[in-house]
């Protein structure tokens, strides 16, 4: 579930190294009112100027399991009332970096290569 090793799914290239070359084109805060997978649609659409129904391809569970990263960030443990993880979780949809902060701020970024075709 970390993704520093993540790569672009339109180029293969490796984005771990390249934080500088991004620039984030929208962001989002996830507040447990709807579910994590409604938010980074929302995120990726605003970042893509389209509506949330226009974001379909790839579909979003072939890129995360959101409902896994929910669950880690934002669940409870069993043994105890506390968060289950810390930290973030990123990972490349078709043209961006979408990084899930624990703290519910969800950032999609573009990448260096697409603001070059932009």
């Amino acid at each position: 579930m970390t993704s520093r090793q993540d790569r672009n799914s339109k180029e293969g290239e490796y984005l771990g190294d390249r934080t500088n070359d991004l620039t984030q084109a929208a962001q989002r805060r996830y507040d447990g009112e709807r579910e994590l997978t409604t938010e980074i649609v929302y995120a990726v659409a605003a970042a893509r100027g389209v509506e949330p129904t226009d974001v379909h391809s790839p579909p979003l569970y072939e890129c995360v399991d959101a409902a896994t990263v929910e669950t880690a960030l934002f669940g409870r443990s069993t043994s105890e009332d506390r968060p289950v993880a810390d930290g973030t979780v990123e990972f490349t949809y078709a043209e961006f970096l979408v990084t899930v902060r624990k703290d519910g701020w969800i950032q999609v970024s573009e990448t260096g290569a697409r603001q070059k075709t932009s």
